[in-house]
């Protein structure tokens, strides 16, 4: 299938294949993971499975619906695994199979590492991915098992069984934010790939439906109610520190852009104003279509915590100042916009 990426600077947001997406840099699920990870432990592992696996789902059947992808004929599946290589999720390969039982590599995964809290592997996002893929090439319902796992040192490589059952479950379905390609600021954007990573920006990359944070806090809020906030928080210092590994002065150069503004350009987040005194010292950031934002339930509540997160920690180095942002509007509550104050830190 051909993927076509481009950026809306209007909006702030990506598309791909008219789906909003994010693009982050390589590591972020896995840092995600870790946060969440700290303070639930194990029981990380049901709900990454679930929402890895209930969100690229939908996503594969939004391409379906998009006329992007084939579900007919042998090349099915050499497809869906060329797309997630190409969405920067590693290589994957299928070993052999029979009428009930797939085996499958994994190479390049960025969701292989240790937990933390345990000498065990830590594959729950890719098990997800590969549920949905095998629920889609079979149309029935899947039980994907880890096998191997390089993190553990039994292995070069990733290898997972997907046992086929006989029936075939009602899953959940979270439709991807599609967009009419009606924008006249829409531009290509070139992926340069080698064998297992896409590059955006020279930042090696992932691809990821914009519906993953939101539908993941949503599953986690309802199980351990507000202390879902704090998790958001420690998520985005997690990503903010993948961000300050790239030299994002360069990139703010070539898109002549300065402080927050370059943040939409490289992930897609929405769009961002800074708004500044007569000082130049940054007052208030407005930003239109978060990511954050998105209604996944029915809970009305400002939503950004993982946005502002990101967003403060990043504040020195893209602004000079330290900054703690203060959520004031949210689009969540049919605000215009997020709309953040600061205090300096």
């Amino acid at each position: 299938m051909t993927l076509e990426l481009e950026y809306d600077e209007k909006r702030g947001m990506y598309l791909l294949n008219k789906i909003r997406v994010m693009v982050l840099p390589k590591g972020s699920l896995e840092a995600l993971q870790n946060s969440v990870n700290l303070i639930l432990g194990l029981a990380t592992k049901g709900i990454f499975q679930e929402v890895s696996a209930t969100v690229f789902y939908s996503f594969l059947q939004d391409l379906i619906k998009q006329k992007a992808l084939k579900i007919r004929g042998g090349r099915t599946e050499t497809d869906i695994f060329d797309l997630f290589k190409k969405l920067g999720f590693g290589r994957i390969n299928e070993i052999s199979r029979d009428i009930d039982l797939h085996k499958i590599s994994m190479e390049g995964n960025s969701n292989s590492f240790l937990n933390i809290m345990v000498s065990s592997p830590y594959c729950f996002n890719s098990i997800g991915l590969l549920t949905s893929i095998y629920r889609i090439v079979t149309n029935k319902d899947v039980e994907v098992t880890e096998e191997k796992c390089r993190s553990t040192g039994d292995s070069d490589i990733d290898f997972f069984s997907a046992s086929i059952k006989e029936s075939k479950s009602q899953y959940t379905y979270v439709p991807s934010q599609i967009f009419e390609n009606k924008n006249e600021n829409l531009k290509k954007v070139d992926i340069l790939e080698d064998e297992t990573d896409i590059f955006l920006n020279s930042i090696p990359s992932e691809i990821v439906p914009v519906t993953y944070f939101p539908y993941l806090f949503s599953k986690l809020r309802k199980l351990i109610g507000l202390g879902v906030y704090g998790i958001e928080s420690q998520a985005g210092k997690e990503l903010a520190k993948l961000y300050q590994q790239y030299n994002l002065q360069l990139i703010q150069e070539k898109y002549k852009l300065k402080g927050l503004d370059i943040m939409p350009v490289i992930s897609g987040l929405g769009r961002i104003e800074t708004l500044k005194t007569d000082l130049g010292y940054l007052m208030e950031v407005d930003i239109y279509n978060s990511f954050n934002a998105l209604h996944i339930d029915e809970a009305l509540e400002k939503r950004c915590f993982l946005l502002s997160s990101l967003l403060s920690t990043l504040s020195y180095k893209l602004t000079g100042s330290s900054l703690k942002l203060n959520e004031k509007e949210c689009s969540a509550l049919n605000n215009e916009v997020c709309k953040f104050s600061f205090e300096r830190t």
